[in-house]
């Protein structure tokens, strides 16, 4: 990684730790009950608003039309474009918030199943409105952190994640406390007034600041018919019609989540968000900082060179992936039981959304590798292609949630999810491929290859772990068993590594030669 990603893949990663310590304290205080479902719950409506708008995609549409005029030198037309952007969308979104706050009970209770309860919908409207004003906050930050991104500034964007689960954090915490000493259920009430106040400060104080250091002017100006802003609409909406894998997987878990009993959005939350961590952490990383110089390619027509990019970055993520999703397989009850066995969270929920994690670790595989394949295409502007193909597919699966969920139970949800991720890796490379060649594209293919087949292995070992330490990881205490996670997770991953040099993965060579070098170095043993 360079030093961008690297800066990103820390933030990430941090930001992770502190979701995953939300979810600690989530799982201590409510453990999977129907106030936290109907938290869960409650982020379908701002989720799907985001969604409309593309907040999470601003980045990717943003940044080809702005880098165009940097390309033209011409910096004023950027800066109007970007006033417009904001202007415009600005207003359609809060346009959009006003009644999807006023009818926020009417539209959760038409998106989810019938298992979703009166009570269950009740707090989940509460919380909802709660956490909706948030969006506006993290669609502004979003096109700042864009401005950023073009002129390779990744610090103070990557900061975004972390302050803002600080603050769900901390108002978590708060919570409850006030609850502790009031008798009163303020606990998650907390969590959700973290979330409008985490977006104000992490997505718009802290990015407006950073925006101003890069020099960013701002217009009041609003010009909807402007042929960028018109250009700018057309890419944005396929994907706000299309759903991707991400989204799709977010929504099924609270749409269908209810099948599964009073446990079951909770439940497939919990997992989820773990196996996540491996993604923001991999996928994004790489994804977010090779965006830029993708669309740059482009706009140089250097595709021979964007190909080489494309696939180097995708060999050597998954090479690192791998050993990662051996270790969290093979560790996955002793990482559900360190991270949320306490309070409200018993012993059978760990044995349950342990083995629902294992089953989602597939899907880590796709998501990652979507992440980059996919800005691919949006740095080329082709953003129907994409759209069509992940929607199409992701709609084509949702038969199967409905008549695989009884024979299948829970798991049904993973085990699909994971099938429609990879058939979208794989339909998105055979249509980049066909239009753009195949520069670059056999190697990282071969060294994938390597590293699945070192998956398979590894796996097989993982089993016969579980075997013999199944009944020491239930029983040992915290400390020993955050000191066995550790060094278990360590040889695992070495490895992994080790198994696909073998196989003559040159990447897993190249990454395992840093990590000796660093490891003698910090002993004194090597220069």
């Amino acid at each position: 990684m360079n030093k961008a990603a690297i800066i990103v893949a820390v933030s990430l990663l941090l930001s992770r730790v502190l979701g995953i310590f939300r979810e600690m304290l989530l799982a201590h205080a409510a453990g999977v009950s129907l106030e936290k479902n109907a938290l869960d719950l409650a982020f379908m409506i701002p989720d799907i608003l985001n969604h409309v708008v593309s907040t999470g995609f601003l980045s990717i549409i943003f940044i080809p039309i702005f880098t165009g005029y940097k390309v033209a030198n011409d910096e004023k037309g950027g800066w109007k474009f970007f006033s417009n952007v904001l202007n415009t969308f600005g207003l359609v979104l809060l346009i959009l918030v006003v009644p999807a706050f006023i009818w926020m009970k009417e539209l959760i209770a038409l998106l989810t199943v019938d298992g979703v309860t009166p009570e269950l919908l009740e707090r989940a409207t509460y919380y909802g409105r709660i956490i909706l004003p948030g969006q506006i906050f993290i669609f502004v930050g979003s096109i700042l952190v864009a401005v950023q991104h073009t002129r390779k500034q990744f610090l103070i964007p990557s900061l975004t994640g972390l302050i803002y689960n600080i603050a769900i954090v901390v108002g978590g915490i708060a919570g409850i406390e006030i609850g502790k000493h009031t008798g009163t259920n303020l606990g998650l009430e907390g969590f959700a007034w973290g979330v409008p106040v985490g977006s104000f400060i992490g997505f718009f104080a802290l990015q407006i600041f950073g925006a101003k250091r890069g020099g960013v002017h701002y217009e009041v100006i609003c010009e909807p018919t402007h042929p960028d802003i018109v250009r700018y609409f057309k890419m944005m909406l396929p994907m706000s019609l299309g759903v991707g894998s991400m989204f799709g997987l977010e929504f099924i878990i609270r749409s269908f989540g209810a099948n599964f009993g009073t446990s079951g959005i909770s439940s497939l939350n919990y997992a989820y968000r773990v196996m996540y961590t491996l993604v923001a952490v991999f996928g994004f990383s790489v994804s977010v900082t090779s965006y830029p110089d993708m669309a740059r390619l482009v706009k140089e027509g250097q595709i021979a060179q964007l190909n080489e990019k494309i696939w180097k970055s995708l060999s050597r993520m998954f090479c690192i992936l791998i050993p990662a999703v051996v270790a969290v397989w093979a560790l996955s009850f002793p990482a559900v039981r360190i991270l949320f066995e306490r309070g409200a969270f018993q012993r059978e929920t760990t044995e349950a959304i342990s083995e629902i994690l294992r089953w989602y670790l597939p899907v880590s595989l796709g998501l990652c590798l979507q992440a980059v394949l996919v800005r691919s295409f949006y740095a080329s502007e082709r953003m129907w292609l994409p759209t069509l193909l992940n929607t199409g597919i992701f709609a084509a699966t949702i038969p199967a949630y409905i008549w695989l969920a009884e024979p299948l139970g829970i798991k049904s949800v993973p085990i699909i999810g994971a099938t429609g991720a990879i058939l979208q890796v794989v339909s998105m490379i055979y249509m980049w491929a066909k239009k753009n060649g195949t520069d670059g594209m056999k190697t990282a293919l071969l060294n994938m290859g390597r590293a699945l087949v070192a998956l398979g292995i590894m796996i097989a070992v993982a089993i016969g772990l579980d075997h013999v330490s199944g009944e020491f990881v239930r029983s040992t205490n915290f400390v020993v068993l955050v000191i066995y996670a550790c060094a278990a997770g360590c040889v695992l991953l070495f490895m992994t590594l080790f198994i696909q040099k073998i196989l003559g993965s040159k990447d897993a060579g190249d990454i395992l030669n840093e990590l000796v070098g660093k490891v003698l170095r910090k002993l004194h043993l090597k220069k």
